[in-house]
């Protein structure tokens, strides 16, 4: 249990957190003269000098190169987010615009995703990122067959968590309206309601049905079933990345080297997704600052993450990924805001 007790007075919390604001809003250090502009202490430029340099021995600000000025450090980030960033909430025009944005879409999962975290870059002008709904106690909810053209075969299979996936199969002979009914009959009576896990777990083997006339079908659209399944078990592939962009326009990516492993690292999926499956197990809004990451390439930027669930069950993580100089407070808005509207949106196609 965190103390309440501060190793800062109030005077250094009010400078720490005026030299985070400014930093934030210029990107350049903070020194003693701006300080003494732009905000009413009541005391001197040299008496606010000598603030700063206890407060950087201290370990919560930095001096960059040669600058006069000083910088937030890691752990003055985290004493502003923990103590100093005060409630965050997006203004109400924006939260009601950004609820029906997402609202509006069509329900096909992946696709909500992709756009959510579209949503949640415009509002913060940082790099979104996302989990697909994990597999956990996801149901089969409906399976479908029709027939398309000649041999071809649809096959339709919608979850419980509101996703729909969808296969086309070349079936190895031609076969009548009342096989395919019969199949589909089938396959429903022994899937509907029951866990991918289990089904990935136990199986349900064509062999079972080896003596009925309709086994080769069976066979094509069990088949089908399986790919579907292994796909919702990928979680290599199960991440969503948007506005990557937003990172090259970041001052402190001027730098190739520090922007090349930033970059990398949100292109290796598997790893990205780690990262974003530990934060289910932290707080329900997860601030990771600088060198908290737990990888290299991410020491010099910070995530904001948050849990997004269906019904009452956790299903992925939703965030930004921005400079270490993150607008926090606007940040912590946006992301608690579009997990909320995920979850009720993903609740209610679960319903459905």
């Amino acid at each position: 249990m965190r103390s309440n007790a501060s190793p800062l007075d109030t005077r250094k919390q009010r400078i720490l957190k005026a030299i985070v604001q400014e930093h934030v809003g210029t990107a350049e250090p903070v020194g003693s003269e701006a300080l003494v502009t732009n905000y009413d202490f009541g005391v001197r430029s040299a008496t606010i000098r000598n603030e700063m340099a206890e407060m950087a021995e201290m370990g919560y600000l930095r001096q960059p190169h040669t600058s006069a000025g000083r910088v937030p450090s890691d752990l003055g980030y985290r004493f502003y987010v923990d103590r100093l960033m005060g409630t965050a909430t997006l203004p109400r025009r924006e939260a009601v615009v950004a609820k029906e944005q997402l609202s509006s879409l069509a329900s096909e999962v992946d696709f909500i995703i992709t756009q959510t975290c579209r949503i949640l870059t415009g509002l913060t002008r940082y790099t979104s990122v996302a989990t697909q709904p994990s597999t956990d106690n996801t149901r089969i909810s409906h399976i479908g067959l029709s027939k398309v053209a000649g041999r071809k075969l649809l096959l339709v299979v919608a979850l419980s968590d509101g996703r729909v996936e969808h296969r086309i199969l070349d079936l190895r002979r031609q076969v009548s309206s009342s096989e395919v009914e019969k199949t589909a009959n089938l396959l429903a009576s022994k899937l509907v309601g029951q866990e991918i896990e289990t089904i990935k777990t136990t199986g349900w083997t064509r062999g079972s049905l080896s003596a009925d006339p309709v086994s080769d079908l069976i066979a094509d659209v069990l088949g089908a079933l399986q790919h579907v399944i292994d796909s919702l078990s990928r979680p290599d592939t199960d991440v969503c990345v948007e506005g990557a962009n937003h990172i090259l326009r970041q001052p402190e990516f001027k730098d190739v080297d520090r922007l090349e492993g930033v970059l990398e690292l949100l292109e290796e999926r598997r790893r990205l997704y780690q990262f974003l499956s530990r934060a289910i197990l932290g707080a329900d809004v997860m601030i990771i600052i600088g060198t908290e990451n737990p990888f290299r390439e991410m020491h010099d930027t910070s995530f904001v993450g948050a849990k997004y669930r269906i019904g009452s069950r956790v299903a992925g993580t939703i965030g930004v990924i921005g400079p270490t100089r993150m607008e926090y407070q606007r940040a912590v808005a946006a992301v608690d805001a579009m997990a909320r509207n995920l979850s009720e949106l993903l609740t209610l196609l679960s319903l459905s």
